[in-house]
């Protein structure tokens, strides 16, 4: 009797003998091979249906390849190019966000976005037990020299033999934050010729023992604090939306250079809003590199420093409030010496009522 012989299965890519190699997962009647060639080693099914891919994809708007999904965030998903690697070098690794199907990114216009908060915002001074006297001295010592509350409460009652609460005062700060914060609103930087860029950067604080991380943009011209945010965790998310405020209060900055360090979720929430991060994107890799964030990374300091007196924050609108205060302070109240002794504001142009002290011109917002 005559033996059958089968016919060879040739590699379809180089056409070089194979050798069986199991079965793949769920097709227990398909045969898989490998291919005999070291060069080559591919492994194929023949007969095997095609799998459909539950996962969209897209051509590579750089290099034209299709890219893949490479991780899920909280709005959306990002695709990588799937040539980012081949024959173990590197040859395109751009990314992209893509919103979920039927939604938009979630990006945030205004810094109280952040915060939840049901505090009635307008000052009501005919109302109030206290002296308009009292309050604004109480706000001087809160708001301008960064005091808690329980400092301001031993002043007032050993120099001016006022008793309040330190609750009281806590809630006036609070006020006075949302209240200047709706009045005055974000410096808004004209154009001007000459170097600018701004400087993005993030760092940690405290509530209740647990991390918020605090984002923040400043245009060096004018050495003005455009925008901050505050978030749970650092991500592409909030990061966005602190890149978007900065950009609705002054378009102009969407056309300047953008230095940050190596976090991936500024390069990834620039992409989202369209700014051209090939040419406009600065990433430091060092203090010593030019340019670098050491002007923010000072600010940083000024604002830790103050922040330490209050040993942690026991809310989120706590540190909304101490942050949003200081950041008032330096671009309307405080004079800057970098600008020969006057604000962000004044060297903006942006007109504000004359008064004699920066405390009383800060009053007048409430």
């Amino acid at each position: 009797m005559s033996k059958t012989v089968k016919e060879p299965v040739l590699c379809p890519r180089c056409d070089s003998d194979t050798y069986r190699f199991g079965h793949p997962s769920g097709f227990r009647n398909l045969q898989r091979y490998q291919c005999k060639d070291p060069n080559c080693r591919r492994q194929f099914v023949p007969g095997q249906p095609e799998r459909i891919k539950k996962y969209p994809t897209m051509p590579c708007p750089k290099c034209g390849g299709r890219m893949s999904i490479f991780k899920f965030l909280s709005d959306g998903y990002r695709l990588r190019c799937n040539n980012h690697i081949h024959n173990d070098k590197r040859h395109c690794n751009h990314k992209l966000n893509v919103p979920l199907p039927g939604k938009s990114f979630k990006i945030a216009k205004d810094p109280i976005e952040c915060i939840e908060t049901e505090l009635s915002i307008k000052f009501s001074w005919p109302k109030m037990s206290f002296a308009n006297s009292s309050v604004s001295i109480a706000l001087y010592f809160s708001v301008f020299r960064s005091l808690p509350a329980t400092e301001v409460v031993k002043i007032m009652k050993e120099l001016f033999n006022v008793s309040i609460s330190h609750d009281t005062i806590t809630r006036w700060t609070h006020k006075a934050a949302l209240d200047i914060h709706k009045n005055l609103g974000l410096l808004s930087v004209p154009k001007a010729r000459g170097r600018r860029r701004t400087l993005t950067d993030e760092t940690i604080f405290w509530v209740k023992g647990q991390k918020r991380w605090v984002w923040m943009t400043k245009e060096s011209r004018f050495d003005s604090e455009q925008s901050w945010f505050i978030s749970p965790k650092r991500s592409t998310e909030y990061a966005r939306s602190n890149f978007n405020i900065a950009f609705n209060a002054s378009p102009c900055l969407k056309n300047i250079q953008a230095v940050t360090d190596g976090l991936w979720s500024y390069q990834s929430a620039l992409g989202d809003l369209g700014f051209n991060r090939d040419k406009l994107h600065k990433v430091y890799h060092g203090f010593f590199e030019r340019p670098n964030n050491n002007r923010i990374e000072r600010s940083w300091s000024s604002l830790k420093v103050n922040a330490r007196r209050y040993r942690g924050f026991k809310s989120d609108l706590g540190l909304w409030s101490f942050v949003t205060l200081q950041i008032y302070l330096h671009n309307y109240f405080r004079p800057n010496q970098r600008l020969k002794g006057i604000t962000p504001a004044e060297a903006c142009g942006t007109k504000l009522p004359y008064c004699r002290s920066y405390w009383k011109l800060f009053c007048k917002f409430l």
